[in-house]
C-alpha cells in the first residue's frame, strides 16, 4: 500500500486546540483510505471495486451534524468540512485503485475488514469536530486556508506521504475554511 502521511511529532504539536493537532487528525482519518481502499479492492472479486457508499457516508454526516448541533456549529460547515474528509478520502481510494488495477503486483493480497478501521474513522472525526469547536476563530478568519497551509507544507517537508496522499490531504484541509462567511 502506498506510505502513510504521518506528521513529524516534533512538528505537530498535541497542544490543546492547535490547528497543528487539527491537521495531524486530518492525516490520521486520511491514513484510514488505505485500509479501505484494500477491502473494497478484495470486495470486488476482480470486478469494479464500488468506492462510493451513500448508506456509510449518510451516516457519518449524520453523526457530525448531530455533534455539530451539540457543540453550536453551523450544521452546513460541518457537513462541508467532512464532505471534504470523505471526497479526499475517496480520492485516495480511487487512486490506489487505479494503482493496483495497473500492476496488480502492487495490490493487497489479504482481504482487510471494514469493521476494523470505522470506528477509526468515527473517533477521528468527533476528535476533528471538538478541535473545529476550540479552533473555530482561526477556522473562519479570513488567512484560515494560510494557517493550514503552512501546517500541511510543513507535513509534506517532512518527506512523508506520496503525492495522491498529499493531494488529498490539501483537498481534506481546505474543507475546514467555511466557504461562505454566514457559516462563523
Amino acid at each position: 500500500m502506498a506510505p502513510a502521511m504521518r506528521p513529524d511529532s516534533a512538528k505537530v504539536s498535541a497542544v490543546g486546540g492547535s490547528l497543528d493537532r487539527l491537521v495531524a487528525l486530518v492525516v490520521e482519518r486520511l491514513d484510514t483510505a488505505d485500509v479501505v481502499a484494500a477491502a473494497k479492492w478484495a470486495a470486488g472479486d476482480q470486478g469494479e471495486p464500488v468506492i462510493d457508499d451513500p448508506v456509510r457516508e449518510a451516516e457519518v454526516y449524520d453523526a457530525v451534524a448531530r455533534l455539530a448541533r451539540g457543540n453550536d456549529l453551523p450544521e452546513s460547515w460541518v457537513r462541508q468540512a467532512f464532505f471534504g474528509q470523505i471526497e479526499a478520502n475517496k480520492t485516495v481510494q480511487r487512486g490506489l485503485i487505479l494503482r493496483w488495477r495497473w500492476d496488480r503486483t502492487t495490490a493487497p493480497t489479504t482481504p482487510t475488514d471494514l469493521g476494523s478501521v470505522r470506528p477509526v474513522i468515527d473517533r477521528v472525526n468527533a476528535e476533528i469536530l471538538e478541535h473545529m469547536v476550540v479552533c473555530r476563530a482561526e477556522l473562519t478568519a479570513p488567512d484560515c486556508l494560510e494557517r493550514l497551509a503552512r501546517i500541511v507544507f510543513g507535513v509534506f517537508a517532512t518527506g512523508r506521504g506520496d503525492t495522491l496522499h498529499r493531494i488529498a490531504l490539501l483537498r481534506a484541509v481546505a474543507a475546514l475554511c467555511p466557504v461562505r462567511m454566514d457559516l462563523t
